[in-house]
């Protein structure tokens, strides 16, 4: 995509592919009402709702509700026609195929949204979180990429920015008046200023943990040796017959995955095979997996089969893993003192895991509103917060204030690609705005 396609007029469907009861498509750009007219033989009224009946060389493609906005008071900053039809695929083809013969081109994909973003309706971080929440797939996730389509996050961030900018609008203007010894900010506000942008850049880098498990959801991985209960356990908790339960040793030979809500997240638990040393070269690299996933995963469970006890081996498998150890098979034996145990056969234990695994998400991995949700926003954020330390440094050492000033600018830019901003142009408004300089 690119920024000069903004003036041609483009088209697509707004709502899934498939038939429902309705469909909407958008058609955005200078062209967009001329194609309504042509369609309908009607220009209605801006943000009004009108019953169009669209016809197309001498066809009815389909009698539909027409609202027309003018920019820049639209979604995306621009002209704009929205269609709402009968839901049936076939109707949403003939009407898009109209539109383009009318001088309209097919829309690449978010380009409605990039739109919005050039024409500063939103930022980025705004935009992402369109598709954030459209990809959402719990209650919780959702809540977080609302906050951040609200503006919480990109707030944050400006807040930083403008504390960035209040300093290098002064630090330049004592530049441009060196001469006659002007000074608008000293070096120990300048340095106060800094160290609380500096607090807040760690204070948001510091929400990306649990904003991208919240975003991403999280893994788990049900670990142990053979015939603890593995495969019971993931489909107690699935609900379904998802893995193979026999008391064969070695059953489990790769590794299966369900993914279920714990905590107001997705969790992806996987069933691995059960760990020991065999001469089986499938059963493995079944096993070698197991261990590499636990390495990765975000929760590790690990099950220990009560009518043998907690053994050596076990011991050597959780080591260096942070894993909650479950004692299984509990109507056939008692666990130690103090064990969390279970039964899927008799439910024992079931409901209290269940707790606990709600509880262990929501406290460690569920995410406050405003979070950093992905590698380009904690990327951007670290990089400021780099720029930032660095022109503290520079103050510190008594270096001079252009080069303070270029690590601020860094750390300016840094934000503005978070949220799109540019910067140049801030500060020269910061900087005439202000200080009613006179020259």
């Amino acid at each position: 995509m690119s920024s000069g396609a903004s003036v041609d007029t483009i088209v697509a469907p707004a709502t899934p592919v498939g038939r429902s009861a309705l469909a909407i498509v958008r058609i955005d750009g200078p062209e967009s009402a001329r194609i309504l007219q042509a369609l309908s033989s009607s220009e209605p009224d801006v943000r009004q709702a009108v019953l169009a009946h669209l016809r197309h060389g001498g066809d009815l493609l389909d009698e539909c509700i027409a609202i027309r906005y003018a920019a820049p008071h639209s979604f995306t900053g621009n002209d704009l026609v929205e269609l709402t039809l009968h839901g049936n695929p076939l109707l949403v083809e003939r009407v898009i195929a109209a539109c383009v013969a009318l001088g309209a081109r097919m829309a690449e994909p978010g380009e409605f949204t990039e739109r919005a973003v050039l024409n500063g309706k939103m930022d980025l971080v705004q935009a992402e979180s369109i598709a954030d929440l459209i990809n959402a797939r719990t209650t919780l996730q959702a809540k977080l990429s609302l906050s951040n389509l609200e503006g919480m996050l990109s707030r944050r961030a400006r807040a930083i920015r403008e504390a960035l900018l209040h300093v290098i609008s002064r630090l330049e203007a004592a530049l441009d008046f060196s001469e006659e010894g002007y000074e608008f900010i000293t070096r120990a506000e300048a340095r106060d200023v800094l160290a609380q942008a500096l607090r807040d850049c760690a204070a948001m880098a510091e929400t990306y943990r649990r904003g991208h498990a919240t975003a991403a959801g999280l893994s788990a991985v049900i670990l142990g040796r053979p015939n603890a209960g593995k495969s019971t356990l993931l489909n107690r908790l699935v609900g379904s017959d998802r893995a193979i339960v026999t008391p064969i040793p070695g059953t489990t030979r790769d590794i299966v995955r369900e993914t279920i809500e714990i905590g107001g997240l997705p969790v992806t638990f996987a069933d691995t095979a059960g760990l020991r040393e065999s001469a089986d070269i499938v059963e493995g690299i079944g096993i070698e997996r197991a261990r590499a996933a636990a390495r990765a995963a975000d929760i590790v469970l690990y099950l220990v089969d009560a009518t043998s006890g907690l053994t050596d081996e076990d011991l050597r498998e959780m080591d260096g893993l942070d894993v909650e150890v479950i004692f299984t098979k509990a109507d056939l034996a008692s666990p130690p003192p103090k064990a969390f145990a279970i039964s899927v056969v008799t439910e024992h234990g079931i409901d209290e895991l269940l707790k606990r695994l709600d509880s262990l998400v929501r406290d460690r991995f569920a995410a406050p509103e405003g979070a950093l949700v992905n590698e380009r926003q904690r990327l951007a954020v670290d990089e400021c917060a780099v720029a930032i330390t660095t022109a503290i440094e520079s103050l510190d050492n008594e270096l001079d204030e252009q080069i303070v000033v270029v690590d601020l600018r860094r750390a300016a830019t840094a934000l503005g690609s978070l949220i799109g901003d540019v910067t140049r142009e801030d500060v020269f408004a910061e900087i005439f705005g202000k200080f009613c300089i006179g020259k």
